[in-house]
């Protein structure tokens, strides 16, 4: 039977419309001296000219667990490092301490971040553009496997309270208990609502949840039976950009399953046995395309041919040293986690401390020598601890002409696209002590801008004079990324520029 597990009376929209979110922004950092250089939390921000790096004073430590909630035009709005919720001003939200509870949440919390890879993801609620749901992950220490996923929560956000700054109005709120696998989300195929999936911890039973306007609505649980043995550590979970297959880390195998988005079923598991030398603590990324699989093992970095009649997992050598004759090793490097960014690469962190990502920017070669792979090709101002976010695809559409396609949405949702930019023209750029401003009219019309930095907080603004062509001061800025919005009596306008 199914059950709605919360509900919520909608709020009317205000002028505060955030709509859809991006996975534009990522943060991290973990500053045990602060103050010190090298030692920063840092924001990467992933524009049309690709990421950009910059240390940020954000609010707490990251270690494993980060959720960053951005707005389509790539504004920050809050985040979270499992242990509490911050708004884009990098203040604690009102109720957003003590996310989490149990042995482990005593050791790290707050000062350290939560240790739960993947552990928590933001989804913007179905039909209420200003309110949130922040899933989020319990642990406890098991002795054999170290870490237990043991129960999985939802907190709500309003960003209508305390000024548009966001209030923490559902905290901590169980969905599922159980000795648990890591979570994930797809977009139901009628472009708005969002499938919620946790399996157990042997990947034989799922639980689903259906996420709607009315809120979580638990759906049938699904049982599926392996042939391989069941592995003894299961970790990094991933979605292909199609939305249709989701692939897990094992320490004994890679397992695949096939996923509807229209009903929620799951296909049985299509399970690729790990080499002999395969080390604990890996992860699992799609390429762009989804037609190949990667996955690690600390140390080496393998890749299956989804499209291969013989599909297995297969060595890709990357390495420092060309001339090494283990094909197996990568010296110099280790792998962790992999995620697929905006840009369509696949960036990866190491297994304990870094001030870098692995980059592998061409993943959609047929064979290694068509793969471009950079190591430590995304360099970070401090350093990161395992971590890397988890965001669902927010740019998977409808599935058009489907049964499930009774929205009429058939549009696609897609967080690299610049919307509104093509009226407001600015130059030059990138930009020195003034900016020249001209929009869709070409005229000047009374009214007012606002620049934002790349978290998404204000840190300018003035009246517009009326002129034909409008000039705005910013000497006072720092170097870096800004989003320049005018607000006219015909609407809203905006742009983005680099202050050299």
């Amino acid at each position: 039977m199914k059950r709605t597990i919360m509900s919520v009376v909608l709020v009317c929209y205000t002028s505060m419309v955030f709509s859809q979110l991006s996975d534009k922004i990522w943060l991290g950092g973990y500053s045990e001296f602060p103050g010190q250089p090298d030692f920063e939390h840092f924001q990467v921000y992933f524009g049309t000219d690709g990421p950009l790096v910059e240390g940020q004073p954000l609010a707490f430590n990251f270690e494993s667990t980060v959720a960053v909630a951005a707005d389509k035009y790539g504004a920050m709005l809050f985040y979270s490092n499992g242990c509490e919720v911050a708004n884009r001003n990098h203040v604690p939200m009102p109720n957003g301490q003590n996310l989490s509870e149990g042995d482990i949440a005593e050791l790290v919390c707050p000062w350290k971040g939560y240790i739960v890879p993947q552990g928590a993801m933001v989804l913007p609620w179905p039909g209420n553009s200003n309110q949130f749901c922040l899933l989020h992950m319990d642990a406890s220490y098991e002795p054999q496997r170290k870490l237990k996923l043991d129960q999985l929560n939802y907190s709500v956000i309003n960003m209508t309270l305390d000024g548009g700054l966001g209030d923490v109005i559902q905290k901590r709120m169980p969905l599922l208990t159980g000795d648990l696998g890591n979570f994930t989300a797809i977009r139901h195929g009628n472009g708005r609502d969002w499938w919620i999936l946790t399996p157990e911890h042997n990947y034989h039973q799922w639980r689903l949840y259906l996420f709607t306007p009315a809120g979580l609505q638990e759906e049938p649980s699904q049982t599926l039976s392996n042939i391989l043995p069941d592995c003894e550590h299961f970790g990094q979970i991933s979605v292909n950009p199609d939305g249709d297959r989701i692939a897990v880390w094992g320490d004994c195998k890679i397992v695949i399953w096939q996923f509807n988005r229209c009903s929620g079923t799951l296909g049985p598991p299509v399970e690729y046995p790990t080499p002999a030398h395969w080390f604990n603590g890996g992860g699992v990324a799609f390429s762009k395309s989804g037609r190949y699989l990667y996955a690690t093992d600390q140390v080496s970095l393998q890749r299956i041919d989804l499209e291969s009649t013989q599909a297995q997992l297969d060595t890709m050598r990357f390495s420092y040293n060309s001339s090494s004759t283990d094909i197996r090793k990568v010296p110099g490097n280790s792998f962790h986690h992999l995620t697929l960014g905006p840009d369509g690469y696949i960036y990866g962190t190491v297994a304990s401390r870094g001030r870098y990502f692995h980059v592998l920017k061409e993943n959609d070669g047929l064979g290694i020598a068509d793969l471009e792979f950079i190591p430590k090709g995304l360099q970070l101002p401090g350093i990161n601890v395992r971590t890397i976010p988890h965001f669902p695809n927010f740019r998977l559409a409808d599935m058009a002409g489907s049964l499930c396609d009774t929205l009429g949405i058939n549009e696609e949702i897609n967080a690299t696209q610049v919307v509104d930019m093509e009226a407001l023209k600015l130059y030059p750029n990138p930009v020195g002590e003034q900016i020249q401003l001209q929009w869709q009219d070409g005229n000047g019309s009374l009214g007012f801008y606002q620049i934002f930095n790349a978290t998404g907080m204000q840190v300018l603004s003035g009246n517009l004079l009326g002129r034909q062509t409008e000039i705005v001061d910013i000497r006072v800025l720092l170097p870096g990324l800004y989003a320049i919005q005018i607000n006219l009596k015909s609407g809203k306008y905006y742009a983005r520029f680099i202050k050299g």
